[in-house]
């Protein structure tokens, strides 16, 4: 299976679903391709540092496919979720401690890769529809659905538990939603501005 999953590196909630994938994905033989998804070009936002980093993403990916980008996008998230560091010196730390070249953190500021951000977006909406936000996860480039969104990620047999059943509910015809209310404990996803 492959799952296509669409992130902006500023929610919180995504940073979760996307540790649990991360977890999940070498139990259950699922190759797992990660997928720029912006809210700020969503929400007609001004770009910020999560806006930057995407772009990096793009870059990187231009330059060499999909293999580093989960290891910078771990680091990225790790900064601005972990270590609350959402400035452009974390972004360059991320590309260190991913191994890839400082210089792609030019790439922050270059407006000309918001158009592969958008044409990554539209690439999860043609499957999911135009009222979600992130996560999205896209199965085998077909079924996809917005979240699971969760407080925090399983590991272990929790993980893949949780992951059989929601595969399950993505791949039964018809089935749309399920939801219930979420604490508001989580910081906004807003950072600095670029």
């Amino acid at each position: 299976m492959t799952l296509d999953f669409f992130f902006d590196p500023g929610c919180p909630w995504t940073w979760r679903t996307s540790r649990w994938a991360a977890e999940v994905a070498p139990r259950r033989d699922v190759t797992l391709r990660w997928r720029a998804y912006s809210l700020d070009i969503k929400n007609e936002l001004p770009p910020s540092t999560a806006q930057g980093a995407l772009r990096i993403v793009e870059a990187v990916w231009a330059d060499h496919g999909d293999g580093p980008i989960g290891r910078l996008y771990t680091e990225v998230g790790t900064r601005f979720h972990l270590q609350t560091d959402t400035t452009l010196d974390g972004l360059a730390a991320a590309l260190e401690a991913a191994g890839l070249d400082a210089g792609y953190l030019a790439a922050a500021h270059d407006e000309r890769w918001d158009a592969e951000i958008r044409g990554s977006m539209a690439d999860a909406l043609g499957v999911v529809g135009e009222e979600v936000g992130v996560p999205i996860m896209v199965l085998d480039g077909a079924v996809g659905l917005s979240g699971p969104v969760m407080e925090r990620a399983p590991t272990g047999d929790e993980a893949v538990a949780l992951w059989d059943h929601v595969i399950a509910l993505a791949r039964y015809p018809g089935f749309y939603e399920v939801k219930r209310s979420r604490p508001m404990t989580l910081p906004s996803r807003r950072d600095r501005p670029l």
